[in-house]
């Protein structure tokens, strides 16, 4: 008995010895054909695995395998692919080293579950080739896992206290390899993984919303429907801190380099990963950017509502958002004609944008909820451009706006021109203004913002500004002989495809100079008027508002040539077919010899002796004629002829200067008599609405000084 267990014990030991060094021999063939056979049986024999050697400690529970590959078998593939069963997508894996510590190897070889320590996977390169459209298909959970469905099978629970990825790679292509998405040096370390035998895939998903740590040195994005593609750079992930911190973030148009959209330093805070990581939808506390470039299109409505502009900003990234707070650092902000391609861009400069309340966008495609709901204040440095025929340079600096408050302003608004004076006359065909203007401290008031950008209507209560206007005419150009009919300041207004209604417009401590060249001593002469302050009621061209209110009226006062009190009233009828529009105004004293810079090179008469007491007028006109009454009051006035001689000197005519006076009555009222003249003076149809108020109010003056009366 007592030999038959030695001879017992000595099998078993022999046995023990003879499995040890048949382990030791052939452990690795083992995994490898276990690995192999779960990976083949799992998958249709569609995948085959294989790698270049590995080291296995089955003591310790350590693995390690390098050079690991896992590919289609295109016999099997070919085979797939006829009976139109071939998976949506295949996978091409390469994996310099995938190391493992406290590893449970029987359970591995059983089949039955796998469980680590730590798994470290050095250098993955993932490939997916979608066997579909181009397009890659609508991001589910499933897809996330099966790869791990492939390789995996049926293990009864996947457990590791830490899965770490070190520079992997994902390579997203069509069938024919084209790329569509691509991650580059991916670094990932996930604690606390298991799966269990429920094969509850979606808590795959999970581990990125609880506990992850992510880096991705680059992500390209796959071209959207609107052929753009997005690249991000040093992207940063921590699903405990809640947090997501971009190092850049590109926008371009397929095929062309320079970026739609270019922002730096993007931090989200608070993030909800949940939503993020699952529906791709940016629910967050706080969202910060450094700045850098953002390009907003502008649109035209379709259908009754086509004259209607609204703003649209790209969505691709996110279609659904709705955030707490926003600041975004100094950006350049570029706007887009979409209906003018060939239009030169409008650019803003060092725009700061910031968001005090929470957002909430779930269009995508406009900005419409977040003007409608945020509240927020932006500032900029300015702009400049160019209009079309370069003639003009316009620019604007220091712009704030804030919707809350519903104000905007800009420190200066200018209209720079690029031409000289003669330069501008050289290019003219026909007679035409000269504009520079600048106007300071504009202040807008009760402004609708949502209906500006989501309508495109300006709606304001109040406008405020200093103007400083210079307008210059060269009467030697030949006039324009085409009908200026149609053209009154309310006409235009009517006529502009653009909404607008201002309940009122001030301007305050203003200057306005008209220069003109005159056609016959080619002299220049100037007016102007100085402490301009004016009142514009009803700036109206909407229907339901003119209804309301079918008058537009100017009130304003200044100072005539710096020293006469001018005042003036306007009412302008903004339904009216034929542009009918009634005009008074009055102006105070001033010396005769306050005239002579305007009067000199215009008329060739100076005015040598004499005041102007008074002047007062009312007129009624319409698109053809003006009709009214005038009463100028003066006294001692003296006039001297003028002519030109050969260095276009103007020198006196005494005769002619003679019968001037004595034709011209030096005094109203005279002998006890004042008088006071009605008018009626047909328009110049090529001339101007200001040229008809000025030679309607000099007809009744010039019959006042020849001594006629009603």
């Amino acid at each position: 008995m007592k030999k038959i267990f030695r001879y017992l014990l000595a099998l078993i030991a022999i046995g023990a010895v003879g499995g040890y060094i048949y382990w030791q021999r052939n452990k690795k063939g083992i995994v490898k054909n276990a690995v192999e056979d779960v990976v083949s049986k799992k998958s249709d024999s569609l995948y085959f695995i294989k790698y270049d050697s590995s080291n296995i400690d089955e003591v310790g529970g350590n693995v390690s395998f390098f050079g690991v590959s896992l590919q289609s078998d295109d016999t099997q593939k070919r085979a797939l692919a006829y009976q139109d069963s071939l998976p949506n997508s295949l996978y091409i894996i390469r994996v310099n080293a995938i190391k493992a510590s406290g590893v449970d190897i029987p359970g591995l070889l059983q089949n039955e579950r796998v469980s680590a320590r730590k798994i470290i996977l050095d250098k993955p390169s993932i490939q997916v080739i979608n066997t579909g459209a181009d397009q890659p298909k609508a991001f589910t959970y499933d897809d996330t896992l099966a790869l791990y469905k492939k390789i995996l099978g049926k293990f009864s629970s996947i457990k590791a206290d830490t899965i770490q990825v070190n520079e992997g790679a994902v390579l997203i292509t069509n069938s024919k390899g084209k790329p569509l998405t691509s991650l580059e040096n991916i670094n990932i370390n996930l604690r606390n993984f298991l799966v269990d035998e429920t094969h509850d895939y979606q808590s795959i998903i999970s581990y990125f919303i609880k506990d992850v740590k992510a880096t991705v040195g680059n992500i390209q994005l796959p071209e959207s429907k609107n052929k753009t593609r997005i690249n991000i750079s040093k992207l940063d992930y921590d699903a405990q801190q809640r947090s997501l911190k971009v190092g850049s973030l590109q926008q371009y148009q397929t095929n062309n380099t320079a970026p739609l959209v270019d922002l730096s330093n993007i931090v989200i805070s608070d993030l909800n990963t949940g939503a993020f990581i699952n529906y791709q939808q940016l629910y967050a506390g706080n969202v910060t950017c450094a700045g850098g470039l953002i390009t907003i299109t502008k649109r035209s409505g379709g259908g009754a509502a086509s004259k209607n502009k609204a703003l649209q900003v790209s969505s691709d990234l996110m279609e659904n958002a709705r955030i707490g707070s926003v600041n975004l650092g100094k950006t350049k902000l570029v706007i887009l004609n979409a209906d003018e391609p060939s239009a030169a861009p409008f650019v803003l400069n060092d725009v700061r944008f910031i968001v005090s309340k929470a957002v909430q966008v779930t269009d995508g495609k406009t900005i419409g909820n977040l003007v409608s709901n945020a509240e927020w204040q932006f500032f900029s440095s300015g702009f400049s451009l160019f209009t079309r025929n370069k003639e003009y340079q316009i620019t604007g600096d220091e712009l704030q706006a804030d919707n809350v408050k519903g104000t905007a302003s800009i420190k200066t608004l200018r209209v720079i021109p690029q031409l000289t004076e003669a330069e501008f006359a050289k290019r003219s065909i026909h007679q035409r203004d000269r504009f520079d203007l600048k106007y300071s401290n504009v202040v807008l008031s009760d402004l609708n913002f949502k209906k500006l950008i989501t309508e495109n209507i300006f709606e304001a209560g109040l406008v405020s500004l200093q103007p400083y206007m210079k307008i210059f005419n060269d009467r030697t150009v030949p006039i324009d002989p085409n009908s200026k009919v149609g053209k009154y300041p309310q006409q235009a207004l009517m006529k502009m495809d653009f909404p607008v209604y201002i309940k009122e417009v001030k301007m305050n401590n203003g200057y306005i100079e008209y220069k003109e060249k005159a056609a016959v001593s080619t002299l220049e002469g100037k007016t102007y008027f100085s402490n301009l302050s004016a009142t514009i009621s009803n700036v109206t061209n909407i229907p339901a508002r003119v209804q309301q209110n079918k008058i537009m009226k100017v009130d304003a006062r200044a100072k005539f040539l710096g020293t006469a009190p001018l005042s003036t009233q306007w009412l302008l009828p903004l339904d009216s077919g034929n542009a009918t529009f009634t005009a008074t105004g009055k102006m105070g004293f001033m010396k005769g010899a306050a005239l002579n810079p305007l009067v000199e090179p215009l008329a060739m008469v100076s005015i040598k002796g004499g005041d102007i007491k008074s002047v007062s007028f009312e007129m009624k006109g319409n698109d053809y004629k003006a009709e009214g009454n005038v009463l100028i009051l003066y006294n001692g006035l003296k006039l001297q002829a003028l002519k030109q001689n050969e260095d276009k000197e103007l020198k006196k005519k005494g005769l002619i200067s003679l019968v001037a006076n004595i034709l011209v009555r030096n005094n109203n009222p005279q002998n006890g008599v004042t008088r006071k003249n009605d008018f009626t003076n047909e328009r110049e149809l090529n001339k101007s609405f200001f040229n008809l108020l000025w030679k309607s109010v000099f007809a009744g003056v010039k019959k006042t000084a020849l001594g006629k009366s009603n």
